[in-house]
């Protein structure tokens, strides 16, 4: 089968490997759609010193099942994604479906072998997430992204009623944004610089968008909504953090949403000291944070088609590539189908 093989930093190519090998316990899936991650440019860079090259890449996909085991509850023809993360199974972390803090935890494509840009994968049933009919193949592959905003909103526990900031209207402060809406964020305003996704945030049903070159933030917010209850920041850089604990009201959250290179920015520690602020960091989902965000996909309470941006056959996962990085202000999220 075909897949696209990531040989060492800036070292990749479309080959041939071997069909896998299914187990006992795992299904196999026909992949439809992957998408493109952040992570997986990083990986190119090689800004992952950890990881096993040459590996396949990719986390976000749903696809269809081909072969499940004799017992299975599901059956060839389902169509599902998969929980990307995977953890020792026997720590207290793996037993309440927090994967992430398994101390042996990695993400398949990025740490582990059989990621999803390819033809072929397979799964654990444990991680196989049956997707419902009214979630089309393009959603479906925006399961895991949406995951992830709907984790740090659930980190952020906020009344109905709150008034947020994300600071970033990429893919992920996109969907961080609409999660809290969906939850009942009375306003929500999006800091974004790049006119083409500011318009993304506006056919999303974000209506309060600030251009941070043109205008200052923090006098942009508080004029428009007050001093927020909690800022979501997707940009992790030192000016972000800093107009973050700047915007807060005292008693206010922070989330830091961001995986910055390197060491990234300091903590301004004499606001958060003197506002008494709250600063949690939100880094992946939890089990249940999949089905939550396949629920706000089926009942179109999270939309994500328009972020995706472009769907390409594996052959033009370079071109992929070079759209994201090229021209950020046009492409968003692009979908890679082994189909097409």
């Amino acid at each position: 089968m075909k897949a696209i093989v990531f040989n060492g930093p800036y070292d990749f190519a479309l080959k041939e490997i071997e069909n896998p090998s299914c187990a006992a316990d795992e299904v196999e899936i026909k992949v439809h759609m992957a998408g493109i991650c952040g992570s997986d440019l990083a990986l190119l860079h090689g800004r992952n010193p950890s990881v096993p090259y040459p590996i396949v890449p990719g986390h976000e996909c749903m696809g269809k099942i081909v072969r499940t085991p004799a017992d299975s509850t599901f059956k060839a023809g389902d169509r599902v994604t998969v929980f990307p993360a995977f953890g020792c199974r026997k720590c207290a972390a793996c037993n309440a479906g927090h994967i992430p803090h398994c101390p042996q935890a990695k993400t398949v494509g990025v740490l582990r072998p059989g990621g999803c840009f390819t033809e072929r994968i397979v799964a654990h049933t444990e991680r196989v997430f049956l997707l419902p009919e009214q979630v089309e193949d393009d959603v479906g592959a925006m399961v895991e992204p949406t995951a992830v905003a709907v984790h740090a909103n659930r980190r952020a526990a906020l009344a109905k009623g709150a008034k947020i900031v994300v600071i970033g209207g990429g893919t992920i402060g996109l969907l961080i944004a609409q999660v809290a809406q969906a939850y009942g964020a009375q306003s929500v305003v999006v800091s974004e610089p790049n006119a083409g996704r500011q318009s993304l945030a506006r056919q999303s049903g974000l209506d309060l968008i600030c251009n941070p070159q043109d205008e200052n933030l923090v006098d942009f917010v508080r004029d428009r909504i007050g001093m927020p209850d909690a800022v979501f920041d997707v940009v992790g850089s030192e000016l972000t953090v800093k107009q973050s604990t700047e915007l807060l009201r005292p008693n206010g959250l922070l989330i830091l949403i961001a995986m910055p290179h390197g060491e990234g920015p300091g903590i301004p520690y004499h606001p958060i000291f003197q506002k008494e602020l709250n600063v949690i960091g939100s880094r992946t989902y939890f089990w249940d944070d999949f089905t939550e965000a396949i629920q706000l996909l089926s009942d179109r309470r999270v939309r994500v088609r328009p972020m995706i941006s472009e769907k390409l056959p594996l052959s033009r996962f370079a071109e992929g590539v070079e759209l994201l990085e090229k021209q950020p202000e046009k492409y968003v999220k692009i979908l890679i189908s082994p189909l097409m």
